[in-house]
């Protein structure tokens, strides 16, 4: 899942949901520059080193509900602080409690993200890689890759392609492309990202055919600890015609979490 983030829905999940303070606009004489000038003030608002929240996970199919709950525990590590540990721990309903995911991701394009699922049904913990990551997340509209992640500023280009008033919200419109060497699904997002805030609040995803196949909505946006964070999230999935809907709660910032909590074997405890 630094959308900052809860973590892990990072953004999605974790970053797709931090943001700072109103900003100046910047200037559109440069495109490419304003939009990496605007990613990396989106980037650096998240200045807590740990979170902790609880969240309940609506995945809508078919005219079916299906409903999980978690809890999301994240801290930052690395010598600069920006790699970023996150731990998914789900606990109903019962055929899903004790399944557990792991994601240790790094900055940059030199290292790889980890990212583990401990199933406790088969006592096997697996590791999730390569086509794997794009697979669906505990059968949500989410992947796997959607919960690393995604904020990683260094990873992208940037360009802003302008301004626009979303429901009398103003925003700006940034369109981000993965750089040559990044392992994903997509070829490009354009994210609507609220002036005010610096969050987004709406982002669309293409495939590597240039198809629209994912709308995200950061519905619900709330002060907390004195960062702003999004605490509803609809994904939509148009061509499937199904849609998930994570509502974070008792979200917390700087906990003071110890690392025992991130590491592998503790997948299995």
């Amino acid at each position: 899942m630094t959308i900052a983030s809860h973590r892990l829905f990072a953004l999605f999940f974790c970053t797709l949901l931090l943001a700072g303070s109103a900003q100046a606009a910047p200037a559109i004489t440069d495109p490419v520059k304003a939009g990496y000038d605007l990613a990396v003030r989106m980037d650096q608002v998240d200045t807590s080193q740990d979170s902790y929240s609880e969240a309940v996970m609506s995945i809508n199919r078919s005219g079916k509900v299906l409903t999980r709950s978690f809890k999301t525990y994240s801290k930052h590590f690395g010598k600069d602080g920006k790699d970023e540990y996150s731990l998914i721990v789900f606990d109903r309903p019962a055929d899903v409690n004790g399944t557990k995911y792991l994601v240790w991701s790094y900055r940059g394009l030199e290292q790889d993200d980890d990212m583990w699922v401990y199933l406790p049904a088969e006592s096997l913990v697996r590791r999730i890689s390569g086509s794997s990551k794009f697979a669906s997340f505990m059968r949500s509209d989410l992947s796997n890759e959607d919960i690393q992640n995604l904020d990683d500023v260094d990873e992208y280009d940037y360009l802003l392609q302008g301004e626009e008033n979303v429901d009398g919200i103003d925003c700006y419109v940034l369109e981000r492309t993965p750089k040559k060497g990044k392992e994903t699904q997509y070829s490009r997002q354009v994210q609507w990202v609220r002036k005010d805030t610096l969050l987004r609040l709406r982002a669309d995803y293409y495939d590597k055919k240039d198809r629209l196949v994912k709308k995200l909505f950061f519905s619900r946006q709330e002060k907390i600890d004195g960062i702003w964070t999004v605490t509803q999230m609809r994904v939509e999935r148009p061509r499937e015609g199904s849609f998930t809907v994570i509502d974070w709660s008792n979200l917390r910032y700087d906990v003071g979490l110890s690392d025992a909590y991130f590491e592998h074997s503790a997948l299995q405890r």
